[in-house]
C-alpha cells in the first residue's frame, strides 16, 4: 500500500502540468480572419479543425489550420463563434463581438 502511495504522490506533478485551449483571433489589415489555436503550456496546436456555428448553434464552416495552428478565412456574415475542441479539456471559444 505504501508503494501505491508514494506513485500516486509521484504523479500529482504532473497533474498540475496539465493545460488547456486558447483561441485568439484577430481581423488583419485585408479584413480577413486569423486565428491561431495553441495550449496554456505555450504549445501550439498543429493541424486542427475549427468549427464555425451562427448563433442558432448551426454548422456554418469547418477549416483545418496549418501546422503552426493558424488559419485565416473570410469572416462569416452575421453572429458567429469559432470553437477549437482537442477533446481532452473544455472547448476553446471566440466569439465575434471580441473583435470590437
Amino acid at each position: 500500500m505504501a508503494k501505491l502511495a508514494i506513485i500516486f504522490l509521484g504523479l500529482l506533478p504532473l497533474a498540475a502540468q496539465a493545460h488547456f485551449p486558447l483561441l485568439t483571433c484577430t481581423l488583419t489589415v485585408k479584413q480577413q480572419l486569423l486565428c491561431i489555436a495553441g495550449f496554456s503550456d505555450g504549445s501550439l496546436a498543429g493541424k486542427v479543425s475549427l468549427n464555425v456555428f451562427n448563433y442558432d448553434d448551426q454548422a456554418m464552416l469547418t477549416v483545418v489550420t496549418a501546422s503552426d495552428g493558424s488559419v485565416t478565412i473570410n469572416p462569416p456574415i452575421g453572429e458567429y463563434y469559432i470553437v477549437f475542441d482537442p477533446d481532452h479539456e473544455s472547448p476553446a471559444e471566440f466569439d465575434y463581438v471580441q473583435l470590437n
